[in-house]
């Protein structure tokens, strides 16, 4: 089921990208990968953490809606969990020349793998792409993830990395 989410989910972005493609905005389409500087969830932090995602922006009003795939893996002591994740992210206008603010809210599969269970997520956050040069930003976020397993818990991601226009 979660390859189908995936596919699904990368049909939709390419899609959107085709029409997305021909505009001026160079991040119209783009790439992120991104260093989990912090993620914690029932009281215990990662170790070392990682996520990427492929935006599509969708309508060109402001703000600009983009639909968001995301793929995380987060490594503890006992094992590492993962996350497929799709929603939503609305660009808003550059505070300045050089901030890009968004914010988003995506929802998806989280894999405990030492659980071996898989539960329904839903993450919300927010964050600052600032501008390293003509095809290069720097992005800073902070997520809020609730997962839905048995008794349901909270997590918390702030994390940092590169994004790049693959539209060019």
């Amino acid at each position: 089921m979660s390859v189908r989410l995936i596919l699904f989910a990368g049909i939709l972005l390419l899609t959107g990208s085709s029409a997305s493609a021909q505009s001026r905005d160079p991040f119209a389409v783009d790439f992120s990968a991104n260093y989990d500087v912090i993620y914690h969830e029932s009281g215990v932090t990662s170790n070392v953490g990682v996520h990427v995602d492929i935006a599509s922006t969708i309508t060109r009003d402001v703000p600009y809606l983009v639909l968001v795939g995301e793929i995380g893996a987060n490594h503890f002591d006992a094992g590492t969990v993962s996350s497929f994740l799709g929603g939503a992210r609305l660009r808003f206008p550059n505070a300045s020349q050089s901030v890009l603010p968004f914010a988003q809210l995506v929802l998806g599969l989280y894999h405990c793998g030492p659980c071996a269970s898989n539960d329904f997520a839903l993450q919300g956050g927010a964050g600052l792409d600032f501008k390293a040069g003509r095809t290069v930003r720097i992005r800073t976020q902070l997520d809020v993830r609730h997962v839905f397993d048995t008794f349901g818990f909270n997590s918390v991601r702030a994390s940092a990395g590169v994004v790049l226009p693959l539209n060019r």
